[in-house]
Parts: C-alpha cells; structure tokens; sequence
C-alpha cells in the first residue's frame, strides 16, 4: 500500500486511540511514528520513510523559495507556516512552555519581518517571507520545533488530552504576533478545543496536507528544471 495511504489510515486509529484513556501509551508511541513521518529523519530513530526529506531532497535554496505563480505558496513558505503552527501550538497551548521560536534568537536568525504563522498572508507577503527567510535556518529551527514536540509528549499525562485549552491562552498568541489580526479567524478555530486536538491536528494532519502540497510544488520546479536543460541542449551553448 501507497505509504501516504498507510499514514492516513494510521492517522484515523491515532483519533480513536487518544479517545481512549486506557490506549494512552499505544497512542503516544503511534503519534511519535505519524509525526516522524512528517518531519526530518534526523529527530527520530528507526523510521523507514520521512516525507519531508522526500519532499526536499535535491532542491537547491533558490528552488525552496520559489512561488511558481501568484496564489501558489512556496515551499519554504509551507515549511514556515507548518513549523510555526506547531511551534504556537504544541509548545505554548498544549504543553505550557514558550515557543521555540522566542527562544535562542530564532526570530533574528531566521530573517524574516513577521512572527505571523501565515495564516490569510496575501500573495505579496508569502512572496516576501519566501525570499527573506534563511532555508538552512529555517530546516534547523524545524527540527528543534520538532524535537521539543516529541520530548514534551513523551511527559505528558493522560488526563491531560481532554483538558480544554483556555481562551485565554489562546489569545495571548494574538497578543504577541503569532497570530495576525488578519488571521484572527485562526484563534477562534482554537478555542474550545481539547489539548488531543492539537497532536492529531496541528502537530500531525496540518503537516502531512502542506507536505503534499510542497511535493506538488516540488514536482513543477523539478519538471521546469528538466525542460530548461532540455532547451538548452537544443539551442546549444550560449557565448559571449
């Protein structure tokens, strides 16, 4: 079976299992395999398959900054956005800690203006954002976010998973930047919501969508990639 299928499936059982407090430590070691999946093979051990490294093995920096069209994000802008929703979400809401991002001077290390995680950025800031940020930087800062979601998991209880995240909390990633005033929808998308909500959502599902959709971007860049160097082998070398 397609190993994207495999994840969904297993990313349906992951639900169920958290549903269940007596599941907690089978949901806990599956939820470190579905959020190996979408991230760096370097921050797990064992895993056979990681569809970041897949989406992003052989692109140049120049390619991961590239929107092909206006409407059409960038990978490194998907990266972006991905990263820093789990970052707000997992370490600040669920497991009560400050971001990453706040901490060991990413914000200046990364290059960008903006701490806004992207939601309703329009074409202009998703283009602006795709050319300041560091990409090197921007795989590290992934890979800490990373790390810290799956050490902070690893602590939690399970009485834990069905607490409900305050409004409050919420609020406070507005307060600061993370969430922009035009992406306010985004908080109210939060509120109310059980901290389970978050592993199987934002720290899992909303990774694996935007992957898929860099893999489709990755697909154009490389064909346009190829056709060029096709061009260019009919034309012959160009002097000066």
């Amino acid at each position: 079976m397609d190993a994207r299928k495999i994840w969904t499936e297993q990313q349906n059982q992951l639900r169920k299992l958290l549903s269940a407090k007596a599941h907690f430590d089978e949901a806990i070691h599956l939820f470190l395999h579905q959020h190996a999946v979408v991230h760096t093979a370097e921050i797990s051990v064992g895993e056979a398959w990681s569809l970041q490294d897949e989406v992003l093995a052989g692109l140049t920096d120049e390619q991961i900054k590239t929107c092909l069209k206006p409407g059409q994000n960038s990978i490194a802008w998907l990266l972006w956005h991905i990263t820093r929703i789990e970052d707000m979400t997992i370490n600040f809401l669920v497991l009560g800690q400050p971001q990453i991002y706040w901490s060991e001077d990413w914000a200046a290390r990364l290059g960008v203006s903006s701490s806004d995680v992207g939601a309703s950025m329009d074409d202009t800031e998703v283009a602006a954002l795709s050319q300041q940020v560091s990409v090197q930087t921007l795989k590290e800062y992934r890979a800490a976010v990373g790390r810290s979601t799956r050490a902070g998991v690893l602590c939690m209880q399970p009485e834990l998973l069905k607490e409900i995240v305050p409004a409050s909390t919420v609020q406070q990633l507005v307060d600061e930047g993370s969430i922009s005033a035009k992406g306010a929808w985004l908080a109210e998308y939060y509120k109310d919501r059980t901290r389970s909500f978050f592993l199987t959502r934002t720290a899992t599902s909303h990774n694996f969508i935007h992957l898929n959709e860099a893999g489709r971007v990755r697909a154009k860049l490389v064909s346009s990639k190829s056709a060029r160097q096709v061009d260019a082998t009919k034309i012959g070398p160009v002097r000066s």
